[in-house]
């Protein structure tokens, strides 16, 4: 991908319009990246790079609530050194819940700006910056910003009043200050007492009245919201909320995709900040960069969610090419690609448990991509030694929520018409109705297609 926008800036500076709209339409895949403490003597953030890397995404976003702590310069300073020789990128997203001063920001940004893996992006190549939250600071700052820094801008205003209730307004205000906009919260249905589905409603809205005003648009992606943790318990819905969203975007079709996130969220010190553990990581959980209260729920030695990566690659791949529906979707290598993912407590568990909870379903959640030329394939969802379903599959990306999930092991098979079992994805950890440690545990646990 990088590549190929080099080659692109090249010959723009020789004056080609073509290969100026060919820049601007270039599709990129981000990873929320939570800058936490990341111990130097070890190599987790070179794992954290190549993991990215191997997964498709072209740059880390950089998200920074305390851009003067030693602790996340360093781990900046480490990320930008790794990545320097690579085709990967690095920009900040900056933490205004964490900080709401964009002048200690920009100081954090001042020191990497120029560095070789900072993504540059756009027809005149600036450095590209973005934001969680920053809605309230109001156009005339960020266009102060913009100016002075010369970037390309893609914050998260969704706390200016216009932005979701009144599109077309909002850009008339802010369409100066940005070169695009990127939402966080419809990555997820709101926080429910019953069961609800992600909706793409807003996303569209904003994505229309972007392209009217000539803005680009990042859409979030992401599995669920849970925490436990910093004095807050909360769902948000998971289920198939990953595969749900994947459809949505090829379906709207934003310049910008943002995976949320790679890393298990929190800034310490102090770990509240930014709703520090929300369970949707898909890499690694360093131990060295989160409480012990998040390691008990938040932890991928014993919740991995790396099962999700070979979907998402998937996903990646598709949305490069411009596909705009999951049936384009394909296995990066091989005959298959897919997971299952299942919380290990039913929603019966007596104990302490998240708001929102009440939008939880018992249920085995999965979903499977294969070749456009597949046949006679089924999937087989067990729970508990019993099965729950059998169901039909085909090219693309197939998934499903099956109820009936019961205490014990889970399990799915991808099985051909003859009943042999191709593959197969086996759940590590049995579903109880107890909770650990006083509480319900509403992280999933997510097993790969093997």
């Amino acid at each position: 991908m990088y590549g190929k926008i080099n080659s692109a800036l090249a010959l723009l500076l020789a004056g080609s319009a073509f290969i100026t709209r060919s820049v601007v339409e270039s599709k990129l895949v981000f990873a929320h990246y939570m800058v936490g403490s990341v111990d130097s003597q070890t190599t987790h953030a070179q794992q954290d790079i190549d993991g990215a890397i191997n997964v498709g995404f072209d740059a880390f976003a950089l998200n920074v609530g305390s851009p003067g702590a030693d602790w996340a310069k360093n781990t900046v300073q480490q990320l930008f050194d790794y990545a320097g020789d690579k085709s990967f990128k690095l920009f900040f997203s900056f933490d205004f819940y964490g900080n709401g001063d964009i002048g200690q920001h920009q100081t954090l940004f001042d020191q990497f700006k120029d560095h070789p893996a900072h993504l540059k992006y756009g027809p005149n190549d600036l450095p590209v910056v973005s934001s969680y939250s920053g809605g309230s600071i109001g156009p005339d700052t960020w266009r102060n910003f913009k100016n002075t820094n010369n970037v390309y801008l893609i914050p998260n205003p969704e706390a200016d009043g216009n932005y979701y209730n009144n599109p077309t307004a909002f850009f008339q205000s802010w369409g100066d200050a940005v070169d695009g906009v990127f939402s966080w919260e419809t990555a997820w249905p709101e926080t429910s007492e019953k069961p609800a589905n992600v909706s793409s409603e807003r996303d569209q809205a904003v994505k229309t009245a972007a392209d009217a005003a000539g803005k680009a648009y990042v859409m979030g992606l992401s599995s669920l919201q849970y925490k436990h943790c910093c004095g807050d318990s909360w769902y948000r819905g998971g289920e198939t909320n990953l595969p749900e969203r994947m459809e949505q975007i090829l379906s709207v079709s934003p310049e910008f995709t943002e995976v949320i996130t790679w890393i298990n969220p929190t800034n310490p010190p102090p770990p509240s900040q930014n709703d520090a553990g929300e369970s949707h990581y898909i890499g690694p959980c360093w131990a060295e960069g989160l409480t012990e209260e998040i390691l008990q729920y938040g932890n991928s030695d014993t919740t991995p969610h790396s099962g999700w990566q070979p979907i998402i690659a998937s996903f990646v791949d598709a949305f490069k090419a411009g596909a705009t529906d999951v049936g384009a979707m394909k296995p990066r290598s091989g005959a298959f690609a897919g997971a299952l993912w299942y919380r290990g407590v039913l929603t019966t568990c007596s104990g302490d448990k998240p708001r929102g909870s009440g939008a939880a379903v018992d249920a085995v959640n999965y979903a499977v991509v294969l070749p456009a030329d597949s046949n006679g394939l089924s999937v087989r969802v067990s729970s508990g030694g019993q099965v729950l379903a059998t169901q039909a599959v085909h090219g693309g990306l197939n998934y499903n929520s099956v109820v009936g999930m019961t205490t014990g092991a889970q399990k799915i098979e991808l099985v051909d018409a003859g009943g042999q079992v191709i593959a197969q994805a086996n759940g590590a950890v049995d579903v109880s109705n107890d909770a650990a440690n006083g509480f319900c545990n509403y992280n999933y646990y997510v097993a790969g297609l093997q």
